[in-house]
């Protein structure tokens, strides 16, 4: 699942506590992100999911799970 990929990419290349990680979690706020962590856990999921995303529409994102909608409009489950 892709919610699994991206605490996994948070947890243990972006060091994130996993307790913090949850769908209502804010990149910015709650995680402290800059535009060059959310292009670094973009770049992660590119790679994981060998996909190219739209980095204009997924950098405007903030929460887990709209991080996660905007993955599923690459990836094909």
């Amino acid at each position: 699942m892709i919610i699994d990929v991206v605490k996994n990419i948070l947890v243990n290349q972006m060091d994130v506590e996993e307790s913090k990680i949850t769908m209502e979690t804010r990149l910015n706020e709650d995680l402290k992100f800059d535009s060059i962590d959310k292009a670094e856990l973009i770049t992660s999921l590119e790679d994981e999911f060998n996909v190219m995303v739209d980095y204009e529409q997924v950098l405007h994102v903030n929460t887990i799970s709209e991080i996660i909608e905007e993955i599923k409009k690459y990836v094909k489950e």
